[in-house]
Parts: structure tokens; sequence; C-alpha cells
């Protein structure tokens, strides 16, 4: 065999073992794949607080009776102000670079308490809340960006903390059950 015959194989032979490697992947090799090609960016927050609503207490205006049964409100009366919640608005980008886009992503997503020294450099980063938030990635092409609104309610803010969202990548078989986009995929597709 001449030298344009072994290219001719060796080139035939790369071809189709890339090709079988291409049609043998399951669908679950083909999300965790994609996942990896994502990116989700933390482009600002902000911490709220919100007051709790109130009951409107039937109190009858100025020069109208009380009602039968209603009980009169002194005006010693204290009144004790419910605590206020803080609500946590993460503006966030994600984008993607695969041929191969997913309807919808899971992002991992945690606050930190940043602890710095005396001198303002950070010494140690303690998680003190994570989730995993779901967005609906449909339609969105590859390299352009989306952003997303998240706001998570309650969360014990102070100040001094950070946060951080992140596309996990590998996702660990053990915790994919946790992650919307491989719900229903298992390792025998």
């Amino acid at each position: 065999m001449g030298r344009t015959g072994r290219l001719t194989l060796v080139f035939i032979v790369i071809c189709t073992l890339s090709l079988g490697a291409c049609a043998g992947k399951s669908e679950l090799d083909r999300v965790a794949d994609a996942r990896g090609t994502y990116r989700a960016t933390l482009n600002s927050f902000f911490v709220k607080e919100v007051a709790p609503v109130d009951e409107v207490a039937d109190v009858p205006a100025e020069g109208e009776e009380a009602a039968e049964g209603d009980e009169p409100v002194s005006e010693d009366a204290e009144t004790v102000p419910e605590p206020v919640r803080q609500d946590a608005v993460l503006d966030v980008i994600v984008q993607h670079d695969t041929t191969s886009p997913l309807a919808g992503l899971t992002l991992d997503i945690e606050m930190v308490e940043i602890v710095r020294d005396a001198a303002g450099a950070v010494t140690d980063e303690i998680q003190r809340a994570q989730w995993l938030y779901w967005v609906d990635t449909e339609g969105l092409q590859k390299a352009n960006q989306r952003p997303y609104s998240v706001v998570f309610e309650d969360v014990d803010y102070e100040e001094g903390f950070a946060f951080f969202v992140e596309v996990r990548h590998p996702v660990p078989a053990s915790d994919r059950g946790d992650y919307r986009e491989f719900d229903g995929l298992d390792a025998g597709e």
C-alpha cells in the first residue's frame, strides 16, 4: 500500500471513530456536556427590607360608630412592630457556547460571609446559605446573553456578605437528581 493509501486509511479510521463517539452519546451525556458550555455571572445584587403585610383592622372612621361586637380600640394600646424580612435580588446573566442548547438550566447560588483581616485582605469565606435555582433558557441563542432577576425571600443577610453564582460542571451522578435538566435521564440511556 502506498503513502496515499495509508493516509486515506488513517483518515477513514479517524472519521469512523469520531462519528462513532458522537453517535454513541446518550441524552445524559449530551445534557452534561451542554451544561459545561453555559456560564452564569452575577452582575449585581441588592438586599431590600420588606415589611410584613399588616391586617387592616376594622376601625370605624371618625364620626362612625363601632359595629355591634367590635372591641373598642384603646388609644393607650401598644403596637408591637412586626419584624421586617430581607429579600435578596440578584441580577444574573446567562450565556452558552453550544450548538445543542438546553431548555433550562439549574444555577448554583450561594451566600457567603467574607472574613477580612485588619488590613482588609480576605482571609476566609464562610458559606451562609445555598440554593439551586432553575432558569428557562429556551430560545437563548449561542453566544448571546440573557438577564434574569433572581429573588430569594427572607434571607439572613448581613453587611459583608456576598453572593456567588455558577453553573456547576461536572455535576456528580449522586447530585443529578437535584438538577432539573437531568430529570428522567439515567446512565442506562
